[in-house]
C-alpha cells in the first residue's frame, strides 16, 4: 500500500520534471524552423564541400550543426546579446583552430581556418536572428551569398545547388513567417490559411527576384569602371602574389588563365586536349596567338628572370610606333570565354584599347595583361606589329649577337647535361649559320614520335635530356624544350613562348575559335636585323593539332593549313552573335538552334525565360483571386456598429444566395431563418440569435445602434452562420477559408 501511494506521489513529480524539460526545450515549431535552417545552411555548405577546394578539407558540417547547437542554447539563455556574442566568436575560434590545425597540409592551413570560421559565423548568426528575431531572410541572404560566391567559382555541372537552396530557402521563409504571425498574435485559428497565402507569395517573389537577378546580372558589366578601378589599385595584385594570400594555395574550378597560373612552366605527363573553347579571334591575318615568354631553362621546366611591369593608357603605344609603317601592323579583336587578365598578342605589341600591364624580362616584352581579370564574353582589341620573313631572308644571316641577348637567353643550368651538348654538336656540325642549325635540329625532332600522354620525368631528372634519351615520344612542350635547349648549346639565342595556334576557321572570313586543345607551346630563336621569329618544333600528324611542316612560322605559312581552304558562309541566328560550334565540312544548324560556345549560356537563357513566364503567368492568375479574397473578406467582416444587425443580415441573405438558399420574395425574416436552421441544425440558435437581433432593431422599440452585450451576441452568432455558409461553397470555401 506504501510503495502503491510512493509510487502514485512519484508520478505528478516526474509529469512536472518532463513539462518543465519540454518547455526548455521549446515548442515543436521552434524544432521545424531549426530543421528547417539546418537543411537551407547546409545545403549552402555542402557545395562547398563538394568542390573540394583543398584536401584533406575540414568537417564544414559538424562546424555547422556546432554552430547551430551554440546559437539555440545562446539564443534560449537570458544572457544580453553582447555577451551571448562575445561567447559564440570564443567557441568559434576555438572549433575554427580544432577543424584547421588536424590538417596535415600546412600550406592550406589558413584557408581552411578561413572556411571553418565563415560556417561557424554564418551558422551561429542565423539561429540567432530565427529564434530571437523569428526573422529568416537573415539566414537566407548569408546561405545565399556563400552559395553564389561559391557557384561562380565553379563548373557549370555544380549548379544544382542553387535549386535546392532555392526550395529550401522558400519552405524556411513560409514556416518562419507563419511561426511570428503565430507568436504575434497567440491565435492558432486560421493558421494554414495564413500560412498558404504567405507560401504563395513568397514564392512568387522570390521567383520573380531570382530570374529577374539571372536575367540582369549578366548584362549589368561596367568593364571601363572595373578598369579605372583596377589601375588605381595595382597593390591588389601583389597582395594576390603575397604569402599572406591563403587563397593562392586554392586550385580553380573554372577554366581561369592568368599571368599568376604561368609563372612556372614545368615539365608534366599531358597536355591541353579540351574541345572547349577559350577566345574568339578576328583578324585579317592568322596567327600564332602568343601569351607568355620563358627566357629561363632549369631541370624542370622554363622560369623568369626578375620582371619589371609598366602601365600603358588606352590606346598609348609601347616603344617607337612612329617607326611602324602601315603594312607592319595588325589590327585584332579578341572575344573572351574564360576568366582571364592576359592579352593575345601576334608578333611585338603595340598597343590596346584598354588600360594594360606590359611585363618585361631580360630586355623584352614576355606578356601584356589586363589590370583585372576578365569575365567571359568581354572583348578587347589589340595592335602589333608582325613581319614573315621567309627562309632565304634567313638564310644568309650570321651569328654575332648583342651582349644583352647572348647573356640572356644561351643560359643553360649548373648541371646541364653533357649528352645533350654532344647530341646538338653532332646534328649541327655540318650548319655554318643559325638558319641551318635550326633545320638540322628540326629535322632530327621530327623523327621522334609525338604522344598526348607520357611519363613525366623522374624527380631530380633533365626534363629535355629524360624526352631525347629515355622517354623518345613527348608533345609540345618537350619539342619546344628541346630545340630551345640544343639552340642554345650551339650558340644560337632561343627562348619558349606558350600561347594558342591559329584555331579553327570560324563562320565567316577571319574569324578563328582557340580551343583549350590548340594550346601550345614554341620556340623562338633570334636572328640578327629580324629580330625574334617563331619557329615550330612539334611535328604535325594525325596526333597532333600542328600542320606546319616546315620550322618557319609565318602568315604564309600559317594559311598552307588544309583547313583554310574549308571556309563556309554559316548563317546565325539573329538572336546569337556568337560563331557556331561547327567543324569544317558539317552541316550548318538550323536558325535559333544553340550549340555555340556559350551553349550552357543560351540553355540557361532559355529556361530563365520558361520560368520568367510560367511565374509571370502564375502571378498573373493568382493575383486577382488575392485582391478578390481580400475585398470579399472585407465586406463580408467588416464591422459597423450604428448599423451592426442589419449589415449582419444582408450578408447572411448574400451567401445564402450564393449556395441557393436567398430568401424568397414575400418571405419574413423569421421565416427564412427557419428555414435555414432546417439546413443548418448546428447553427440554428446563432440564426435565431442574429435573425432576432434584426427584427428587433428594424422594427422593434429599440432602433439605432446595440448595447454592448447585443453586439457580441450578433458577432458570435454571424461567425457561427457565416462558417455554415461557407463551408456550404465547397470548392470557393477551399479559397475562401476561415482567416
Amino acid at each position: 500500500m506504501a510503495g502503491s501511494e510512493r509510487k502514485q506521489g512519484k508520478t505528478p513529480a516526474m509529469v512536472a520534471i518532463w513539462a518543465s524539460i519540454i518547455s526548455r526545450l521549446g515548442n515543436w515549431q521552434g524544432w521545424v524552423n531549426i530543421i528547417l535552417l539546418f537543411l537551407v545552411l547546409e545545403i549552402a555548405i555542402l557545395s562547398i564541400e563538394q568542390a573540394r577546394w583543398i584536401t584533406p578539407q575540414p568537417s564544414l558540417t559538424l562546424v555547422l550543426i556546432l554552430s547551430l547547437v551554440t546559437g539555440w542554447l545562446l539564443a534560449r539563455s537570458q544572457l544580453p546579446g553582447g555577451v551571448a556574442h562575445i561567447l559564440a566568436l570564443v567557441a568559434g575560434g576555438a572549433v575554427t583552430a580544432w577543424q584547421a590545425y588536424q590538417l596535415p597540409a600546412p600550406e592550406t592551413i589558413s584557408f581552411a581556418a578561413f572556411l571553418a570560421f565563415l560556417t561557424w559565423v554564418v551558422g551561429y548568426v542565423s539561429t540567432w536572428f530565427v529564434l530571437r528575431k523569428k526573422n529568416a531572410w537573415v539566414a537566407v541572404c548569408l546561405g545565399a551569398v556563400v552559395v553564389l560566391v561559391n557557384l561562380s567559382n565553379l563548373p557549370d555541372s555544380y549548379y544544382f545547388f542553387f535549386g535546392l537552396y532555392f526550395i529550401a530557402a522558400i519552405f524556411l521563409i513560409t514556416q518562419t513567417r507563419m511561426v511570428r504571425q503565430h507568436y504575434v498574435s497567440g491565435r492558432g485559428t486560421g493558421f494554414l490559411g495564413r500560412g498558404l497565402l504567405y507560401f504563395t507569395v513568397s514564392l512568387l517573389c522570390l521567383v520573380i527576384l531570382a530570374v529577374s537577378f539571372a536575367w540582369v546580372v549578366p548584362e549589368m558589366r561596367f568593364p571601363q569602371l572595373q578598369t579605372m578601378i583596377a589601375t588605381r589599385m595595382l597593390w591588389k595584385q601583389d597582395i594576390e602574389k603575397s604569402s599572406f594570400n591563403f587563397f593562392a594555395a586554392v586550385p580553380a574550378k573554372q577554366p581561369l588563365s592568368t599571368s599568376g597560373t604561368r609563372r612556372d612552366l614545368l615539365f608534366d605527363r599531358d597536355w591541353h586536349q579540351e574541345d572547349r573553347i577559350d577566345f574568339v579571334v578576328n583578324s585579317q591575318h592568322p596567327s600564332y596567338w602568343r601569351m607568355h615568354m620563358y627566357d629561363t631553362y632549369t631541370r624542370q621546366g622554363w622560369v623568369n628572370s626578375p620582371i619589371s611591369d609598366y602601365m600603358l593608357e588606352k590606346e598609348e603605344p609601347w616603344g617607337d610606333a612612329d617607326a611602324l609603317s602601315d603594312s607592319d601592323t595588325i589590327t585584332y579583336t579578341v572575344t573572351t570565354n574564360m576568366k582571364t587578365d592576359t592579352l593575345l598578342t601576334a608578333g611585338s605589341f603595340v598597343s590596346s584599347d584598354m588600360p594594360v600591364l606590359v611585363h618585361v624580362s631580360a630586355g623584352d616584352v614576355i606578356s601584356v595583361t589586363a589590370p583585372r581579370v576578365l569575365s567571359p564574353g568581354e572583348h578587347y582589341t589589340v595592335t602589333s606589329s608582325i613581319f614573315s620573313p621567309s627562309p632565304a631572308d634567313l638564310s644568309g644571316v650570321g651569328g654575332g649577337y648583342p651582349p644583352s641577348i647572348a647573356g640572356n637567353y644561351l643560359q643553360l643550368p649548373s648541371r646541364f647535361p653533357r649528352d645533350i651538348r654532344l647530341l646538338s654538336e653532332n646534328i649541327t656540325r655540318d650548319a655554318r649559320t643559325p638558319y641551318q642549325k635550326i633545320v638540322a635540329i628540326d629535322g632530327y625532332l621530327s623523327q621522334i614520335p609525338y604522344e598526348e600522354e607520357i611519363k613525366p620525368p623522374p624527380e631530380g631528372t633533365d626534363g629535355v635530356a629524360h624526352f631525347l634519351f629515355t622517354q623518345k615520344s613527348g608533345f609540345c612542350l618537350y619539342y619546344a624544350s628541346a630545340m630551345a635547349v640544343m639552340l642554345r648549346c650551339v650558340d644560337v639565342p632561343s627562348r619558349l613562348v606558350v600561347g594558342y595556334l591559329p584555331g579553327d576557321p570560324g563562320e565567316g572570313a577571319g574569324e578563328y575559335i582557340l580551343r583549350d586543345k590548340h594550346y601550345h607551346t614554341w620556340p623562338q630563336a633570334y636572328f640578327q636585323g629580324y629580330g625574334w621569329v617563331d619557329l615550330e618544333a612539334t611535328p604535325g600528324g594525325a596526333d597532333s593539332e600542328v600542320s606546319v611542316g616546315t620550322p618557319w612560322v609565318s602568315a604564309g605559312t600559317i594559311e598552307e593549313y588544309p583547313q583554310w581552304g574549308e571556309w563556309q558562309e554559316w548563317q546565325t541566328s539573329w538572336m546569337y552573335g556568337w560563331p557556331y560550334d561547327i567543324t569544317p565540312g558539317e552541316a550548318a544548324p538550323k536558325p535559333g538552334t544553340l550549340r555555340g560556345p556559350f551553349s550552357f549560356a543560351d540553355e540557361l537563357g532559355r529556361a530563365l525565360i520558361i520560368i520568367f513566364g510560367g511565374a509571370a503567368i502564375i502571378m498573373l492568375l493568382v493575383t486577382p483571386l488575392l485582391v478578390f479574397r481580400s475585398a470579399f473578406y472585407r465586406w463580408l467582416w467588416q464591422v459597423d456598429r450604428a448599423n451592426l444587425a442589419s449589415r449582419a443580415y444582408a450578408r447572411m441573405c448574400s451567401l445564402a444566395s450564393m449556395v441557393g438558399l436567398g430568401p424568397r420574395p414575400q418571405q419574413t425574416p423569421l421565416e427564412f431563418a427557419a428555414e435555414l436552421a432546417v439546413e443548418f441544425p448546428e447553427q440554428a440558435k446563432a440564426l435565431d440569435a442574429l435573425v432576432g437581433a434584426y427584427v428587433e432593431n428594424r422594427f422593434g422599440r429599440r432602433p439605432g445602434k446595440l448595447g454592448l452585450f447585443e453586439e457580441a451576441t450578433v458577432l458570435k452568432a454571424r461567425c457561427s452562420v457565416y462558417e455554415g455558409l461557407l463551408q456550404r461553397l465547397g470548392l470557393v470555401r477551399r479559397l475562401f477559408s476561415r482567416r
